[in-house]
């Protein structure tokens, strides 16, 4: 069977999500059951989704969120405008001089 590696920076935060997770169901007074129900799986599921199983889909932890109505806590998730390394990277590509083109059709 191949086992698939996932950093400890992962596991850790799905961990955090599945606990953040459980708390709002719990907060909401929704048994597994009621919640299993919700999103449309097994209450096995949803223990795996709380524990933070990267196994679980990313579809199924989305449509957690959106039944606890949480959904708006995911627009920022890997937005481009805080992708401070694609940015610095987009700016090394930029050239380092730019040469005027002399055209005479150019002339406003």
């Amino acid at each position: 069977m191949n086992q698939t590696y996932y950093p400890s920076d992962v596991t850790l935060m799905l961990s955090v999500f599945g606990e953040r997770i459980r708390t709002a169901r719990v907060r909401r007074r929704w048994s597994m059951e009621m919640f299993a129900k919700r999103i449309g799986v097994g209450r096995r599921t949803v223990a795996r989704l709380e524990k933070g199983d990267p196994g679980v889909a990313t579809g199924l932890f989305f449509t957690a969120l959106w039944a606890l109505g949480l959904w708006e806590t995911v627009v920022d998730l890997a937005d481009p405008g805080a992708d401070k390394v694609g940015e610095f990277l987009d700016k090394q590509r930029f050239p380092k001089h730019v040469h005027l083109q002399k055209d005479k059709d150019l002339n406003f």
